[in-house]
């Protein structure tokens, strides 16, 4: 199993448009994803002052990822206009290991 994960932090001031978008449109699109075993998007906690949102995603292989994001699966993708709204991001993947 691959551990996927995305860090985002989004342009002052349009933290609720993120969140906004996530909810519309990434997470129903990550429920239809064959071997997506569990997916958990993070904000910011209020008292920390931040603007970086998270999504931890574990997927079965790095074929289902690619099979999901195509052959480009090593970067991060975006639907609609979320890419406009992220100041920074950083895309990591881990293998599970007992």
């Amino acid at each position: 199993m691959i551990i996927r994960i995305y860090r985002g932090t989004v342009f002052a001031g349009k933290e609720h448009l993120w969140q906004d978008r996530v909810e519309r449109l990434s997470i129903p699109w990550l429920k239809k994803q064959a071997g997506l075993v569990a997916f958990y998007p993070g904000k910011p906690m209020v008292e920390s002052g931040s603007r970086t949102f998270c999504m931890c995603m574990v997927w079965e292989s790095v074929e289902a990822i690619e099979a999901a994001v195509g052959p480009s699966w090593n970067q991060s993708i975006y639907m609609g206009d979320e890419k406009a709204l992220i100041e920074l991001s950083s895309l990591g993947h881990f293998e599970v290991y007992p």
